[in-house]
């Protein structure tokens, strides 16, 4: 009976008890965000461009769809990029010149951005090697990958790594991994990668070896570490928008090899 009574008093005192609170979100001004990478592999500049959204808003962000793209390079020789559609501008056919700063610049609504971008030499694989694991921890057993690459001597140099298998290609944020010469300039550089899952016999390995500006290796590895992170409240990572824009501009090189595991 005591217990019923005590049931009863805290259930009262729960509806008592209850109020609208009223949550002022204070939704953040609106913002340009802008994607672009020149890939010097296939020699194309492609660039998005959208708005933040409000929190409100249950829609995809909003495409921009009116801006000037343009492309300087290193002679201060300014090139278009076109509108494609659905915020997306893209120029094929602009051949690199490596070892050199390119420039995009954005003009849209009256507001103008601008970053710049180094664009260093390809670095070329080596024949792909793999080695088999066995099973460890409840996991499969299976093949890894190996880098393989000679690293250039007296250059700092910056990497980032795309895995792949078969017809699949594994280039989200949280795939790409990274590597600086810090510690093997000069020197031949092995290193196993281990990507989504291990490989199988019959599958192909794909591998993707870029070489990025210190400013884009910088970049990843602060988006990666927000992205991983556990707090409540992350930010954006550090980018080379002038004018309040999120994103980044990334000029790379590139060179791939492939190999059926056998």
């Amino acid at each position: 009976m005591r217990s019923l009574i005590i049931l009863s008093i805290a259930v009262v005192a729960l509806f008592s008890c209850t109020k609208v609170i009223d949550v002022d979100l204070n939704e953040a001004n609106e913002k340009y965000v802008i994607e672009a990478n020149y890939s010097a592999e296939d020699s194309t500049v492609r660039v998005m461009i959208s708005k933040t959204s409000s929190f409100f808003e249950a829609n995809e962000s909003p495409k921009v769809n009116n801006a000037t793209v343009t492309i300087v390079d290193a002679l201060g020789t300014p090139t278009t990029v076109n509108f494609i559609g659905d915020g997306y501008y893209e120029l094929t056919g602009y051949a690199p010149t490596f070892n050199s700063t390119y420039t995009l610049n954005i003009a849209a609504d009256g507001n103008g951005y601008t970053a710049q971008c180094f664009l260093p030499n390809p670095v070329q694989l080596l024949p792909i090697t793999y080695e088999y694991f066995p099973p460890f921890f409840g996991g499969e057993d299976g093949y890894a990958a190996y880098l393989n690459f000679n690293d250039p001597a007296d250059t700092v140099n910056y990497y980032l790594m795309v895995l792949g298998k078969d017809g699949e290609q594994w280039d989200n944020l949280s795939d790409i991994l990274s590597q600086d010469d810090q510690l093997t300039d000069g020197n031949f550089v092995e290193r196993p990668l281990f990507g989504r899952e291990l490989y199988q016999i019959g599958d192909t390995v794909k591998m993707e070896l870029r070489s990025v500006s210190k400013t884009q290796y910088d970049f990843t590895l602060e988006a990666q570490s927000i992205v991983g992170s556990q707090s409540g409240a992350p930010g954006n990572p550090t980018n080379n928008w002038s004018g309040d824009a999120l994103g980044s501009f990334n000029a790379y090189s590139s060179s791939r090899q492939s190999v059926v595991i056998q």
